[in-house]
């Protein structure tokens, strides 16, 4: 039998040890949430994370410390952790969840004001007032939090303050044991990772298949662009020769990206059988036109949102998934398949119903679209209601583009002798997936969207927000279906067939969670249309398969592989004059 005393000790003792661990359980939760929220299973909150044992030393610390001063410095320094950890914990969660990538602080939180916008609309300079009050908000709440829970700790570990030494002195004994043997998360590593660049802002040079065999000097930001070597060249020269891509056959190019159309809608069944009549109709009329199709899934950079990074890397060919790279590709340099088809006479051209809230100086300055159709300008001139974040319903924009390219392509208009490159950036099937317009029959009643008011009652609806929703899948799946009947019908009805285009339909990302998996992939899928099988025929050496539903195996390609190998499909046969040698006397 132990005497009293030490029987009052070890029970004391007891206590302490209980009252640490119980402790340790809020703040364990708190700088777990990247592990629990994105798993989707608060058991995940049991997992030991480091941070939390340095929390319960400091506050040990502080209760058993003689000196107020040290004590109310130890207590400090743990809510500074409490604060932080959090934070980073909870931004990560959120960026893992929704976007599928890592937070960046130094990329992510200048984001903050691009949240204003989608919360108030264009509220001008007034977001940039508005931008660094949000941020100092949310860490002043946090350090209130982390202050507050630090002082109820400490009342409450001063409680059991002389058992609590013996309690300490065991925990710091016994801490090491538990990092090697439970292996605990470090936060704070993630955390000093993530504070660094972002990337070093060296872009990949551009080359092509056709310029490593032919040895041509591929500078990074013209290789695509330049002349090819004779490599390659078909027995006919001649024909071969009337063209500036001969891969291509100069044809027009039609790019349908559609926002938000990820793998998801082929790899879970419910979406696939709700959204497979429209892929059908799709295929109907292309199938009736003589086209022949090819598909297949590409990793894109981004998921749930950041649609101008993925638009970037598929334009560029370089890897964007963050916006101080997005910036810094800018003043690069950087080739662009835009540029590459502007060097060789197309007439390109951008439609953004999306792009409310700033001008787009890059679509010329950088990308080179000779013309471009964006909401902040007023080209679409519409003024009928808003759906969900969308501010121009996609059909509204397909329509009013087509009569742009009507003009431009008239007598005497800019694109009249020359081939097209019509990049349509859609938006209606982008998040919260609440309200989706109605599809108006007749596309000559579209006028200036005043249309949408008069069929209000059509207008479909879901109980969806920007923080989730009870009927995400099937917003979403109408929101998607609305978007291939716009593009379906706009084929089938006004698309001049007989110059045989290329028609190119791919997403920029997937959906947001939970509509994708919780394990899912980046992909998306790409189909690539044309009638003339010679051009279609060289996608399938990049794994592009007959018929619209691609196959689900991995790894799939990533966004960055897409103007390479496009720029080298469109450049074989290419032939230009080489200079005569000189031949002795």
């Amino acid at each position: 039998m132990l005497p009293v005393y030490l029987q009052r000790q070890a029970t004391a003792a007891g206590v302490a040890a209980l009252v640490c661990s119980a402790v340790a359980v809020v703040p364990n939760i708190g700088f777990s949430i990247h592990l629990w929220v994105t798993r989707e299973s608060l058991w995940w909150a049991m997992a030991p994370i480091f941070e939390t044992l340095v929390f319960v030393w400091l506050m040990a610390a502080a209760a058993i410390s003689s000196v107020k001063r040290q004590r109310r410095g130890l207590a400090a320094a743990a809510a500074a952790l409490f604060a932080i950890v959090v934070l980073f914990s909870a931004a990560e969660a959120l960026f893992l969840y929704i976007y599928g990538r890592h937070f960046v602080p130094v990329a992510d939180i200048p984001m903050a004001r691009g949240g204003l916008l989608l919360l108030f609309g264009e509220i001008g300079a007034l977001a940039d007032v508005l931008t660094p009050i949000a941020i100092a908000l949310i860490l002043a709440v946090a350090v209130a939090v982390g202050w507050s829970f630090a002082w109820i700790t400490n009342r409450a570990l001063q409680r059991v303050a002389q058992p609590l030494l013996g309690a300490a002195v065991l925990t710091i004994f016994a801490g090491p044991l538990v990092v090697l043997l439970g292996a605990p998360q470090v936060v704070s590593t993630a955390l000093i990772r993530s504070l660094r660049p972002a990337a070093s802002y060296e872009f990949v040079e551009v080359t092509t298949h056709h310029d490593q065999h032919s040895g041509a000097a591929a500078d990074a930001h013209d290789s695509p662009e330049t002349p090819a070597t004779d490599a390659g060249v078909p027995e006919d020269r001649e024909s071969a020769a009337q063209y500036a891509l001969p891969g291509i056959r100069d044809r027009d190019i039609y790019v349908f990206v559609i926002e938000a159309y990820g793998k998801a809608a082929f790899s879970r069944d419910t979406l696939y059988r709700e959204l497979e009549p429209s892929y059908n109709a799709l295929v109907e009329v292309l199938e009736r036109e003589g086209y022949h199709i090819k598909s297949r899934f590409i990793e894109s950079p981004v998921a749930g949102g950041f649609s101008w990074l993925a638009e970037a890397t598929f334009l560029t060919g370089q890897n964007i998934d963050v916006e101080p790279k997005f910036d810094a590709l800018l003043d690069s340099g950087a080739g662009s398949l835009p540029r590459m088809l502007y060097a060789n006479n197309y007439y390109t051209m951008m439609v953004r119903p999306g792009t409310v809230h700033g001008r787009w100086p890059e679509g010329w300055d950088f990308y080179r679209f000779e013309d471009a159709m964006v909401a902040y300008d007023g080209d679409f001139g519409y003024t009928g209601p808003g759906f969900s974040f969308v501010p121009i319903p996609d059909q509204f924009a397909i329509w009013r583009a087509h009569k742009r390219l009507e003009e431009v392509r008239a007598e005497g208009g800019p694109a009249a002798e020359r081939p097209i490159y019509i990049h349509y950036q859609l938006v209606s099937s982008h998040t919260p997936f609440n309200r989706i317009p109605p599809y108006i029959e007749d596309w000559d009643t579209l006028g200036d969207g005043s249309v949408y008011h008069e069929r209000a009652d059509e207008i479909l609806t879901f109980d969806n927000t920007w923080g989730g929703g009870r009927e995400l899948d099937e917003g979403y799946a109408a929101s998607i279906e609305y978007v291939f009947t716009a593009i379906s019908e706009y084929l089938d009805r006004f698309l001049d067939h007989e110059g045989d285009p290329i028609l190119i339909f791919f997403g920029d990302h997937q959906p947001q969670r939970p509509i994708r998996e919780a394990d899912a992939t980046l992909a998306v899928p790409i189909h690539v249309a044309a009638r003339d099988r010679e051009i279609l025929g060289p996608f399938a050496e990049y794994g592009y398969t007959a018929g619209f539903t691609p196959p689900q195996q991995r790894p799939h390609p990533h966004f960055t592989e897409f103007y390479p190998m496009f720029a080298e499909i469109a450049r074989r046969g290419r032939v230009v004059e080489r200079p005569r040698q000189a031949t002795n006397p």
